[in-house]
């Protein structure tokens, strides 16, 4: 029977663009650098999406990824444009609606070797796909192979694994940090709209949890070889299930 460790946490920043905000970055960027924090920072590489602006557009947005990449921070690729153009929801089935899943193979490689290329372009190396609204399907599984990216953030297992593909798959669970008595346990931030009461508490959280806060290579180090199995199956559709009666009651 495998061990399951006590509980370790990645973080993860979404919808990183020139013009996110960078008022509440910089607050949030200190607390990461004061606590030795190497978080996941998934950026749009050519962002249409106008609800992401929210600042004016920073001319060296590359400059301070290329900085980030430097200090051990992992780049994530967050889709293309982030523009929505379908109603599948994909496999992991919580959005209807998504930038790729439903499009056909064409268009879909398409879109990541256009996106692949502005990292390039930039010298940022993109580590690992994150979907905008989590919202891909089995094409894109394919073509991200293809494009060179096999790490996948996403999914409700409470272990990270490497699935038939060749696909290392590290979940993605939480929307703020909670006590969890084993696993791993991806916290994914949306910062754009965030009060500076929101900051305070981040800033707890993550002094709070700190110990237990691991960098993105340090996880996918550790699991590359690691195979799903029961234990997988069953805790995803606990947490699928715990999520959406969470949504239900809310309603």
């Amino acid at each position: 029977m495998e061990l399951v460790t006590a509980a370790k946490y990645l973080l993860r920043f979404d919808d990183v663009c020139p013009g996110m905000n960078w008022t509440v970055w910089r607050e949030v960027e200190s607390v990461l650098h004061a606590n030795g924090v190497r978080p996941l920072v998934a950026i749009v590489p050519d962002n249409r999406d106008a609800h992401l602006n929210v600042a004016p557009a920073r001319a060296d947005f590359w400059e301070q990824a290329r900085r980030w990449q430097s200090q051990g921070w992992t780049m994530g690729l967050h889709g293309y444009q982030h523009v929505y153009i379908t109603t599948e929801p994909g496999i992991i089935g919580r959005n209807r609606y998504s930038e790729f899943a439903g499009l056909g193979r064409g268009r879909q490689l398409g879109k990541l070797r256009s996106a692949t290329a502005i990292f390039a372009e930039q010298s940022v190396e993109p580590r690992v796909w994150v979907a905008p609204a989590h919202s891909f399907d089995e094409v894109t599984l394919e073509v991200l192979a293809e494009c060179g990216i096999r790490r996948i953030s996403d999914g409700y297992s409470v272990l990270p694994h490497m699935n038939g593909r060749g696909l290392l798959w590290i979940p993605q669970q939480l929307g703020r940090f909670r006590r969890m008595p084993a696993g791993v346990w991806t916290v994914c931030c949306h910062i754009n709209a965030w009060t500076p009461e929101k900051v305070r508490r981040f800033g707890q959280d993550v002094e709070r949890f700190g110990e237990r806060i691991a960098g993105f290579e340090e996880i996918a180090a550790e699991y590359a070889q690691r195979r799903p199995g029961l234990a997988d199956r069953l805790s995803a559709g606990s947490i699928e299930l715990a999520r959406w009666l969470r949504f239900a009651v809310l309603q």
